[in-house]
Parts: structure tokens; C-alpha cells; sequence
């Protein structure tokens, strides 16, 4: 049993009182206070429409709105709503929108505890100037019981309080039964008007191209099939097969594919997962997010997931997420055990000491610069700094195995990583490699070279969400006090000695044994990815009788589609895919498959580009080849464009 519930507004008077106290048992003291007070008292507002202001209004309820400070204000004063709830009453709070759920066989248990429990956040808005909307509170009895059963009867501030078939809470439309079907739905029909939007776009002669097409199709509609799908995710694969139609028809119209191609084909040709995938994806690499986080209040249930037993004697019961992603888990060799968890910096991160980071060299472009201006400049840099100590760091990544090194003259310090770990990681490795190196040293002063920008932006930027760069700034702030340390962008593989080394240290270190550490769990995600894609391209490898596996049997994106004139896009899809308004239109029409007159054949795509001997004359002139693999493979495309407007069918495909 759930009763949802919405905050409708803040009264000023008593919850301006109600916020001080609050920030007093935060602890927070001297003139801070006297400043939130002052923000919160005789404010006024205006409206304006284009140059024109309305007349001074008193804010009367609530924070001002668009100030900095009153989302946190809101945020601090909400969270002690949580604080009257009764022992084992679950609740879940979200800025403004908040539910209470309480389990039981018995009703009578059930309407005992939740009335208790709104009897007391009654209170709460009373004496903290809350008011919850009516109209949006109500309650669901969530069972799958069949037989007749009374509804509860709850009531909050004398008025009885709705009991509804489904209800939506932070985007999500949820029934009795858990059948997600009036989500579904609901989403589907959402996505369906997107959909026009891309149509409006995606002309087969003047529209968008490829490209743009599927950026706004991933933005506008798989985004919203995206959302929530770790917890729709659960219902009947038949129920969730609705949306796939959605999916398909978003693809079709990027890609400007013909309306019979098969499903399987349009995935491939964009290159984009189905539906199901994609769901699998979303939930694994939430998967290991969770597991960095013990403190979440998924965590038990996903990893010590109950009713195992049960489920196990049901198989035709859908399970628990965690049950049903485990096997899945499994098979993308994630070793969860390796994931480090996040743990919230000691140290705030505005008093730590922010690295200094030179960027000096990053002024050149490495594509157009030759080795040589490099070489120069670096040792320009370097000899500013003549009594600094210098060491070099690199990681390294050979498929699954990676490996850092730092050296500095003669001393050589390697790690090997866990294997899928990261170049991000091992590059970050390598800079704690010399830091451990600046701790050992007699000297005082160094200069770190790195040739990873995106690791030294890193800690400029200073990005505690990151476990290992949490682990630099740290060593960094406890070394600060007794060494000058500098860190340095250089690019690689342009003769720099140093950099060289290690390099070259770097890659001797793939041999060695893994050294005992954690990673972030964002290092598994390309694990997850590969697994995910290997099941895909073995499934691929299944469809021989697809006129697309023949074209492209090795899943990947195909860059020779994407052309600047949308017409070509699309009749290089049509053709690769093997489905064409020339060629199935009959499908439509009600009429029996074409055939080629002179060769008294069906009527395809293949046949028309390789088969057909009415048509050997012209097409030598473009191309000679036997199969439709090697005439996308080896033949540009403006040669099969010739070819199809010189017997006419560039237009009719």
C-alpha cells in the first residue's frame, strides 16, 4: 500500500522560522544565519511581460524563486519530512514529491500504520508551513489478488483520500498490478508525436541527413524510451514489445529506409541496438554504479535480493531486478568485487589546495605541428624550471590489459591495473606512481609530465566524483606542505625523451603481475558494452537469409553512408538493406512478386546491381564485381549513383 503525495506550497512566516532551526542543528553559527534570515524577510516581485513591469507584490509563501540559495533551503527544510515516519513504513522523497508504502496481509494493519503516519506529517506541514495537494495525494493498493477485497479508507486534514488504479510518480505511470501497461502506453503514444518531427525532417529527397536524423532521434525520442526503463523494464516481454514499434519507425525514418525493411536490418544499418538491448545496457551499467555506492537503498536490494527460492520454483514469474540481471552480469565478466567505492572526500573540496597545472603546450595543434616545434618549446618549458626534479608518466593498454609507469632518471616505478581497466585510470595511476616517487625523494621540487589532458584537466578542475583522482589531490595535499609539485602537459610520441622512457615502461609493465587495487565503476562500461555487442553480432551471424548480413556480416558503423545529399543516403540504405519501393511495393499493393523479364528471375536489389544480363553493358562501365559485399566494399558510391540513373532507377527506389 502507497499513498503518494505533493507539496503545494511554503507559507513564509512559519517556514522562515522553521529553516532557522533547521540550519541551526547543521550546525551552522555566527552571521551566516543572520544573513539567511535577512534574504528571507520582506521580499518582493515583480512580473514582467517584454519591457513592461507589474506593480511590487509581497512574496508571501515559499523562497524566492530563481535565487541561488532556494533550492537549497527547500532541500534542507523537505528532508526532515522523512523524520515522522514510523518504524517500518518505507517512504522516498524527491524535492516535492514524496510516498509512504507499508506492507502487510492484514488491511487493517496497513491502514493503522499509514493513518498514523499521515496524522504526523499533518502535523509536520502545520508547524513548518507545508501544504499537501489534495488533488495530487492519493493512495494505491498495490496485490495481485484476485478476489474481492476492501479498499483503505485514509484520510489527511479531514478529507478522505482517493484510492486510484494508477497513479504517476517522477515520470512514471504506475498500476495495481505492476503491469507497467498504462506506462507503456502512455509512452508510447509520447514518442509517436515526436515521431512527427522527423518526418517533418527527414524527406527522402531535401531532408536532414543520416547523421542529424538519428541525433535527433536518439535526443527526442530514445531518450524518453531510455528514462525509466530499469524499472518498466520489469514488465511482460510481450507488454514491452509494444514500444518496439517505435523504435523501428524512428530508425526507418532516419535512415530513410523503405517501409517493409525487417527489423533486424534497420538496426544494424544504424548501427543501434534493439529496444531490449538497450534496456540490458541501461540496467548493467546502473548495475555498477550501485555497487560504488552501499549506502543507496537499492543496494540490498539488488545484491541480496530475497525470494530467490521462490522464483526459482515460478519460472514463468518475472523476477527481482537483481535476480533477473544477474546472469546478465555474469556474462559480461564484470568482477564486481574490483569496483572502488565512492566515498564522500574527508577534506572539502573547496579547501584542498588546487594542483598547478601548465597547459603551455596544449597552444599547438599535434595534427598540424611538426615534432621538431614541439621539441623546442618543450625544452623551452623545461628549462624554466632548472632545479626541479623531472618525471615522466604514461599508461599504457594492450585490449584488456593495462599497465602504468613513471620514471624519473634511472628510477622506474610499474603497476600493472586490473585487467578492462581504463586509459583514464591507468594514466592516473601513472601520476600517482610519481607522486609516491616525490615522497620517497630527498629532493623538494618537481615538475609531473603527463601526456594525458583529459587526466590533468582532471584534477585542475579538481573532480572528487572520481575515486583515483580523489586518491592524487589527496597524496598531492599531504605532500604540498614539504615539496613544490607541478604538473605538465606534453604530447606524445613526438621524440620527447622522458616521455619515451615512459612509455616504453609503461608497456613492460603489461607483463607483470595485477597489482591488488579498485577501479571506478565507470572503467567497466566498455567491458559491458563488448559483452553486450559480442551477443548482438552472434545473434547477427544466425541471420543468413537477412539480404543485409550478405553486405555486412561484422557489426560497426558504415562510414561511406553518410553523404552530404539526403537522396543518396537514402538509396544506399535501400540498397544495402535489400528492401525498395522498385522492388516491394507489391507487398502494399496487393499484387504478385515482380519479375525481370529477361531474365525471368524475381525481381531484387541484387539482382538488378550484379545478377541481371540485361544490364551487363552499362554496369561495366562502372563496376565489375560478383557480389554485393565487395560492390559496397570496393566500389565508390558515386559508381553505383551512375549506374542507377543511367537505367533509370535512381528516383524509383
Amino acid at each position: 500500500m502507497s499513498v503518494f503525495f505533493d507539496l503545494e506550497k511554503a507559507y513564509d512566516t512559519t517556514w522562515k522560522y522553521g529553516i532557522m532551526n533547521d540550519l541551526s542543528e547543521l550546525g551552522l553559527k555566527g552571521r551566516l544565519p543572520n544573513f539567511i534570515s535577512n534574504f528571507l524577510d520582506d521580499r518582493q516581485f515583480k512580473v514582467r511581460v517584454g519591457s513592461t513591469l507589474s506593480d511590487a507584490h509581497k512574496q508571501e509563501m515559499g523562497v524566492p524563486q530563481g535565487s541561488i540559495l532556494s533550492v537549497t533551503l527547500f532541500s534542507i527544510k523537505i528532508n526532515n519530512i522523512v523524520k515522522n515516519i514510523n518504524p517500518g513504513v518505507d517512504c522516498s522523497l524527491y524535492v516535492d514529491d514524496f510516498v509512504i508504502c507499508y506492507r502487510s496481509k492484514n488491511m487493517n494493519t496497513i491502514e493503522r500504520q499509514l493513518q498514523q503516519c499521515l496524522n504526523k506529517l499533518q502535523t509536520w506541514s502545520d508547524e513548518n508551513g507545508f501544504k499537501f495537494s489534495k488533488s495530487k495525494t492519493n493512495v494505491m493498493h498495490f496485490c495481485k489478488l484476485r478476489k474481492h477485497h476492501a479498499d483503505p479508507h485514509l484520510t489527511l486534514d479531514g478529507s478522505v483520500l482517493p484510492v486510484v488504479e494508477e497513479t504517476k510518480f517522477l515520470g512514471l505511470l504506475f498500476d495495481r498490478k505492476f503491469t507497467f501497461i498504462p506506462h507503456l502506453k502512455y509512452l508510447k503514444a509520447k514518442c509517436l508525436k515526436a515521431l512527427n518531427l522527423l518526418r517533418v525532417v527527414g524527406s527522402t529527397d531535401w531532408g536532414a541527413d543520416r547523421k542529424v536524423m538519428l541525433r535527433l532521434y536518439r535526443s527526442l525520442i530514445r531518450s524518453k524510451l531510455d528514462y525509466g526503463s530499469i524499472v518498466y523494464g520489469s514488465a511482460c516481454k510481450s507488454h514491452l514489445r509494444m514500444l518496439d514499434p517505435v523504435h523501428n519507425q524512428g530508425l526507418r525514418l532516419a535512415l530513410g529506409a523503405f517501409r517493409t525493411s525487417p527489423a533486424e536490418s534497420l538496426y544494424v544499418e544504424a548501427n543501434e541496438p534493439s529496444l531490449s538491448q538497450r534496456r540490458d545496457k541501461l540496467s548493467l551499467q546502473y548495475i555498477t554504479k550501485l555497487k560504488s555506492n552501499p549506502t543507496n537503498p537499492a543496494y540490498s536490494v539488488v545484491f541480496d535480493p530475497n525470494y530467490k527460492d521462490v522464483y526459482s520454483n515460478k519460472p514463468k514469474a518475472i523476477p527481482s531486478f537483481g535476480i533477473r540481471m544477474e546472469p546478465k552480469m555474469k556474462n559480461t565478466q564484470v568482477d564486481l568485487k574490483l569496483i572502488a567505492e565512492y566515498k564522500v572526500p574527508e577534506t572539502p573540496p573547496w579547501t584542498l589546495e588546487k594542483p598547478t597545472v601548465i597547459f603551455d603546450l596544449t597552444s599547438q595543434r599535434k595534427s598540424n605541428t611538426d615534432s621538431l616545434i614541439f621539441q623546442s618549446k618543450f625544452n623551452e618549458l623545461k628549462s624554466k624550471y632548472p632545479h626541479h626534479s623531472h618525471i615522466y608518466t604514461d599508461g599504457s593498454k594492450d585490449g584488456k590489459v593495462v599497465a602504468s609507469a613513471a620514471v624519473l632518471d634511472e628510477q622506474i616505478s610499474k603497476s600493472r591495473l586490473p585487467d578492462g581497466a581504463s586509459i583514464f585510470s591507468a594514466e592516473l595511476r601513472a601520476i600517482l606512481l610519481a607522486l609516491d616517487m616525490v615522497e620517497r625523494s630527498t629532493n623538494d621540487k618537481f615538475v609531473i609530465f603527463s601526456d594525458s589532458l583529459s587526466s590533468l584537466q582532471a584534477l585542475d578542475n579538481l573532480k572528487v566524483d572520481n575515486p583515483t583522482v580523489q586518491k592524487v589531490l589527496s597524496k598531492y595535499n599531504s605532500l604540498s606542505d614539504r615539496n613544490t609539485v607541478l604538473f605538465c602537459w606534453l604530447p606524445s610520441h613526438v621524440g620527447i625523451r622522458g616521455n619515451d622512457q615512459a612509455d616504453s615502461a609503461a608497456k613492460a609493465a603489461l607483463t607483470l603481475d595485477i597489482s591488488p587495487s579498485k577501479l571506478p565503476y565507470t572503467d567497466f562500461k566498455g567491458l559491458i558494452n563488448e559483452s553486450l555487442k559480442s551477443s548482438w553480432q552472434s545473434a547477427w551471424d544466425t541471420a543468413i537469409t537477412n539480404k543485409l548480413h550478405s553486405v555486412k556480416p561484422v557489426l560497426g558503423e558504415w562510414l561511406p553512408s553518410f553523404r552530404t545529399n539526403r537522396r543518396e543516403e537514402v538509396v544506399l540504405a535501400r540498397c544495402r538493406i535489400g528492401h525498395t519501393r522498385y522492388t516491394h511495393s507489391f507487398l502494399f499493393q496487393g499484387e504478385e512478386p515482380p519479375e525481370c523479364i529477361p531474365c525471368a528471375e524475381p525481381l531484387s536489389v541484387k539482382h538488378i546491381l550484379i545478377d541481371c544480363v540485361d544490364f551487363v553493358p552499362m554496369r561495366q562501365r562502372y563496376y565489375t564485381v560478383t557480389s554485393m559485399r565487395d560492390l559496397f566494399d570496393r566500389i565508390t558510391p558515386n559508381d553505383i549513383f551512375d549506374f542507377l540513373k543511367e537505367i533509370n532507377l535512381y528516383h524509383k527506389l
